[in-house]
């Protein structure tokens, strides 16, 4: 899932393992959304970060999401992956012109990084943290269309489509798929919608050498909201005992099926009559503008940011449990709701939410001045409240909140 229009509040973290040398190199490919947490998350353990800006990320995309904040170096795509490469080169010699420097990374910093990442660290030859489409014969693996034939050959479930660019294309096939049926790009971000029954999970993974370790679970709570046939709600952290016992090995099943065998993914899968149903795996961390990191952190010990760093070196990665630590409380990120549209002349809501006895951090970008739109997808929600203690006192809070988004 991916938040526009959010801005992130949240406490220092205490760096808690031993950092690195400073002239190791991350580039982190469009440091938006969670990739501005990740350039934070990097410097703080003594990584050297680059800004990559791909073509791909437009002004009108940097300016929605929030972005990475001054004193970062920063590079443009060039015309080729050799001459971004030579651009990055060129902006170290520049910036430590005395000093030696070695680039361990280069990693996706959004959905629109995804591409480029891959393609930087298969010419530099490092540890690929993109989708891998200059080695998956099968295809874009950001493709939607592309995962689900590659999920059919390898005999796993696969959500029954057809794929074409014209009427043409499908219209003979419509007849097969029955109703209800949906309309999807192959390539998009945020959440269009998948009509599979069941309850939607995701699954969150950092990988290396095909090793896949397991580093959150979550679960979507929405509803048919203000006219849309859903509204995200929450997103609920979940321990695995909570997760269906077959989650887990089908969604690894489904990154060995993609050839995925390094770096983040973020995989949303159905639980349906028939066992676990990919709706589709996002070929980096997930987005949300990170508002999830400090919450991963309190309930496991890390995150997905932090375990991505960690994947870097084997013996870091080697430490990471398999799936995550039993939890010593509970956690929720409610996603905030609007039910008009206009402009904010006060938010006395945000500062009763700071109040709530579970609140541990608010991500938002909204203020005074701010022009707020109607709920109806995660494009237009207006901020999050992340929350945590016990499951009697979080309800009890969250139930505020909706009072207060009502009034």
């Amino acid at each position: 899932m991916v938040l526009l229009g959010l801005k992130f509040v949240f406490a220092r973290v205490r760096r808690t393992r031993k950092q690195i040398s400073a002239m190791e190199v991350i580039v982190i490919v469009d440091p938006i959304s969670t990739g501005a947490r990740m350039a934070e998350v990097a410097s703080s353990r003594g990584f050297r970060v680059v800004s990559l800006w791909s073509k791909e990320c437009t002004p009108q995309i940097r300016g929605a999401l929030a972005g990475i904040r001054d004193g970062y170096e920063a590079v443009e795509e060039q015309a080729s992956i050799a001459a971004t490469v030579e651009a990055i080169q060129d902006q170290l010699r520049r910036t430590s012109p005395s000093s030696a420097t070695v680039l361990s990374a280069c990693i996706p910093g959004n959905e629109t990084g995804v591409k480029l990442a891959d393609l930087i660290s298969l010419h530099l030859g490092l540890l690929p943290h993109g989708s891998g489409n200059a080695t998956f014969a099968g295809g874009d693996r950001r493709n939607k269309h592309v995962q689900q034939k590659a999920l059919e050959k390898s005999g796993l479930r696969a959500v029954r489509e057809v794929c074409g660019s014209k009427w043409q294309d499908v219209k003979d096939f419509l007849g097969d798929l029955g109703l209800p049926m949906v309309v999807k790009p192959v390539q998009s971000a945020g959440t269009d919608g998948e009509f599979l029954a069941g309850q939607e999970y995701v699954v969150d993974h950092v990988s290396r050498n095909g090793v896949h370790k397991t580093v959150m679970t979550w679960v979507y709570e929405k509803k048919a909201l203000n006219g849309s046939t859903f509204v995200y709600l929450a997103t609920r952290p979940l321990e695995t005992k909570e997760c269906p016992p077959e989650m887990i090995s089908y969604t690894r099943a489904v990154l060995d099926a993609l050839q995925v065998r390094n770096g983040a993914t973020h995989a949303e899968v159905k639980m349906t009559p028939d066992g676990p149903c990919l709706v589709e795996v996002n070929m980096r961390m997930m987005g949300a503008n990170g508002a999830f990191i400090s919450l991963a952190r309190l309930l496991t010990g890390t995150s997905q940011v932090d375990a991505t760093l960690d994947s870097l070196n084997q013996k870091r990665f080697d430490a990471l449990p398999d799936v995550p630590r039993a939890f010593g409380t509970s956690g929720l990120m409610v996603s905030l709701v609007s039910y008009s549209a206009g402009t904010v002349t006060s938010t006395p809501g945000y500062e009763r939410m700071k109040k709530l006895a579970t609140f541990l951090e608010l991500h938002t970008s909204i203020s005074c001045g701010s022009a707020v739109a109607m709920t109806v997808d995660v494009f237009t929600i207006p901020g999050l409240l992340v929350l945590a203690g016990s499951n009697d006192q979080i309800r009890a809070d969250v139930a505020e909140v909706r009072r207060l988004e009502e009034e």
